[in-house]
C-alpha cells in the first residue's frame, strides 16, 4: 500500500476545493502532531464481515425450484 504524507496543508487544500466546488462542508485543520498521533494509533479490531451475494442466492434458489418442477413434470408424464 502506498503511504503518503498527510499534513495540515492537505486539509487546507481539501477545504479550498470544497469552497471552489460550492460544497457546504469544511474540515477542522489539525496540527501535524494530531495527524501523526492518529495515524500511529493502534487500529480498533473490526469484526470479520462476510459479504453475501443476495442476487446469486436468489438465482440459485430459483434454479433449484425450476429443476424440481422439471423433475415433477417428468415424473407425472
Amino acid at each position: 500500500m502506498n503511504e503518503f504524507k498527510i499534513t495540515p496543508q492537505t486539509y487546507i487544500d481539501m477545504n479550498k476545493e470544497f469552497i471552489e466546488d460550492d460544497i457546504p462542508f469544511r474540515i477542522a485543520i489539525p496540527t501535524q502532531e494530531e495527524i501523526d498521533k492518529h495515524r500511529s494509533a493502534t487500529p480498533i479490531p473490526q469484526p470479520e464481515r462476510h459479504t453475501v451475494d443476495m442476487v446469486a442466492n436468489m438465482w440459485a434458489e430459483h434454479n433449484r425450484i425450476e429443476e424440481e418442477r422439471k423433475l415433477q413434470l417428468e415424473l407425472n408424464l
